[in-house]
């Protein structure tokens, strides 16, 4: 592409006219024979052109290859600008839009877009669309070569716990069962998982384990402690530490409180609180009905 044809480009998606563009310093016949390729401009032109564009001279001035470094670098601003004010949506819309959206770094950035996106929607409840974003931040991994293991395994992670609530969420490009997740450990969700999934199968953790996961009140260990009290018999304990959750100011993932209310439900008919016991499977049903909806 020749720096007529790059001017011609770029003004038309800027929405521009000749005479918007040539202000008072060249004319409008010049600027039409510049960008048909009858004339070159000289430096002094190059540089007012590129003033009027809002690109560097460099980007006008650049061969194919040196062009798509200018690109990316007059793109990636806006798109780190987008990405650390947390603007995920419009980050990615504008990632997926740039002509050099095939960079590694944009594809990376992409990728934890989707990541983000897709856990806002788990935690949410909107557990179909989580799926969607999960899908393509862990499709995404494969266009780039930063490392991607903690993307795929935070994607993992909310795959396994969906998974617990119905087999229809499940990834569509990977088997979840077989995403190493231990990347994601960092992550409190990460670790309450883990230990969530032995409580599953029957299997309860020493409360030191548990509590290494965070603070006492963390909605994580609470649910923890609840179980294993549960386990033991002690259902009115465990129902304090359940109803503390729902009391706390602290957001829980909306797959998690389902299953809070399950166990609430439990506590309540272990206690013989038969109306309690109504009152959550009601809630536990109707959370149910949004999470697959």
């Amino acid at each position: 592409m020749n720096i007529g044809e790059k001017i011609k480009k770029l003004r038309t998606a800027k929405l521009m006219t000749q005479s918007e563009l040539v202000g008072g310093e060249i004319t409008r016949n010049m600027l039409s024979r510049i960008e048909n390729g009858a004339a070159n401009p000289s430096m002094d032109t190059v540089c007012y052109i590129a003033r009027r564009l809002k690109v560097s001279p460099g980007y006008l001035l650049a061969d194919e290859e040196d062009e798509k470094i200018f690109q990316k670098h007059s793109e990636i601003v806006g798109i780190k600008k987008a990405f650390m004010n947390e603007n995920y949506r419009i980050c990615r819309d504008m990632c997926m839009s740039a002509e050099s959206c095939d960079d590694d770094e944009i594809q990376m950035i992409l990728c934890e877009c989707n990541l983000a996106l897709g856990i806002e929607k788990f935690n949410n409840g909107h557990l179909h669309e989580s799926c969607e974003y999960l899908d393509e931040a862990i499709d995404g991994c494969a266009r780039t070569l930063y490392r991607t293991d903690y993307i795929v395994a935070a994607a993992g992670v909310c795959f396994r716990f969906m998974r617990l609530l119905s087999a229809t969420l499940s990834s569509n490009v990977v088997d979840e069962g077989e995403i190493n997740i231990y990347p994601a450990m960092t992550d409190a969700l990460c670790r309450y998982l883990q230990l969530f999934e032995r409580t599953e199968k029957g299997e309860y953790p020493e409360e030191k384990e548990i509590l290494s996961i965070g603070k006492s009140e963390s909605p994580f260990v609470l649910h923890l402690l609840a179980r294993k009290k549960m386990n033991a018999g002690e259902y009115a304990e465990a129902y304090d530490h359940l109803h503390t959750i729902l009391l706390g100011e602290i957001a829980i993932p909306q797959p998690m409180l389902y299953f809070v209310f399950c166990d609430l439900e439990i506590c309540c008919k272990e206690t013989e609180n038969f109306k309690g016991a109504y009152e959550y499977s009601k809630d536990k049903l109707e959370l149910m009905q949004k999470l697959l909806s």
